[in-house]
């Protein structure tokens, strides 16, 4: 049986970022409106180290480097750097020369981009970022035609982007927290952090982090986890109300680059496999 399909796609745009809308529509059937954006562009470092060569598998060596980081996560396949372009001041469009999960990668992440290239540091700049190839979400909606031209500048330190809750037992996140935790929200910042200098994160971290729960206290984490050097951070929670905002005192989250981040707070949204009180 023959089936005629009508795609309806609609371009909202809100300050800097482009927002699509996709619609599909067969005989009888009815489509799955889809709304996703860029959350960040981060040009977080003009030269990065050897060591991120190990993220692309070649040498990126002097690559500025920028995590873009998506509403959604992505299929690690259709990640290629063919389906990105970074526009600087001067005019000129810039495809990457690699773009990558890694290392923000595990299962319950796969939403942050880490694009190299030639973005601008002597007096040109990044202006915006644009899908312009078959990036797939999880789910296998395309994100072509997504862009934003907000882009956080190299002498800027990170935000949080996005908080999401989970159960502590949720595939992925099992024997990460310490006994006792109740709920964990995983903390996406625009770009990798550690504490000054690289250093661990640690008590000026923990004590710096407050999360606001339904029942109207605020709470440090019982800890913060950070086992790699990616965007994510886990807070572990002892109490049982739900977690509904995170806010981080500046100074305490500092980039690749040493820059630290300014005040920044998020709210928290029901992460994928959380079990709901």
């Amino acid at each position: 049986m023959r089936r005629d399909y009508v795609w309806l796609v609609t371009v909202i745009i809100l300050g800097g970022s482009t927002f699509v809308l996709i619609n599909s529509d067969g005989d009888g059937g009815t489509g799955q409106p889809q709304n996703s954006s860029i959350l960040s562009a981060y040009h977080g470092l003009d030269q990065l180290p050897f060591a991120a060569s190990l993220l692309c598998g070649f040498n990126v060596a002097g690559d500025d480097g920028m995590p873009v980081v998506f509403s959604t996560q992505l299929q690690v396949d259709s990640v290629v750097p063919e389906s990105f372009l970074v526009i600087r001041s001067d005019g000129e469009s810039v495809v990457p020369n690699c773009a990558t999960l890694h290392p923000a990668d595990e299962i319950l992440e796969q939403r942050t981009v880490l694009l190299t290239g030639d973005f601008g540091t002597f007096g040109e700049t990044p202006v915006r970022v644009e899908v312009t190839g078959p990036l797939l979400t999880f789910e296998g909606e395309s994100l072509f035609g997504l862009s934003t031209e907000y882009i956080t500048p190299l002498e800027e330190g990170p935000r949080v982007v996005l908080a999401e809750r989970f159960a502590p037992d949720t595939n992925g996140l099992a024997g990460e927290c310490p006994d006792g935790t109740a709920q964990v929200v995983q903390l996406t910042w625009e770009g990798g952090v550690t504490g000054p200098a690289n250093a661990a994160l640690g008590e000026d971290q923990r004590l710096g982090t407050l999360v606001l729960l339904e029942d109207g206290t605020t709470v440090n984490p019982l800890a913060l986890v950070d086992d790699d050097p990616d965007n994510h951070v886990l807070a572990c929670l002892g109490e049982d109300s739900p977690a509904q905002s995170v806010e981080v005192y500046a100074g305490l989250f500092h980039d690749p680059g040493d820059d630290a981040n300014p005040a920044t707070q998020a709210e928290v949204t029901d992460g994928q496999g959380l079990l709901k009180p």
